[in-house]
């Protein structure tokens, strides 16, 4: 049963830090990309 709590804490943890890399992984592609959407909306 111990095992089990280990290896749950485990996966948890790396698939938080997957999910936390992910996410910012985003997060600075979408820094990168000019935003000429959000221009052509102010114009009209």
């Amino acid at each position: 049963m111990k095992k089990l709590f280990k290896f749950l804490l485990l996966f948890v943890g790396f698939f938080s830090t997957f999910l936390l890399g992910f996410h910012f992984g985003k997060e600075k592609l979408k820094s990168r990309i000019p935003k000429f959407q959000d221009d052509s909306d102010r114009l009209v």
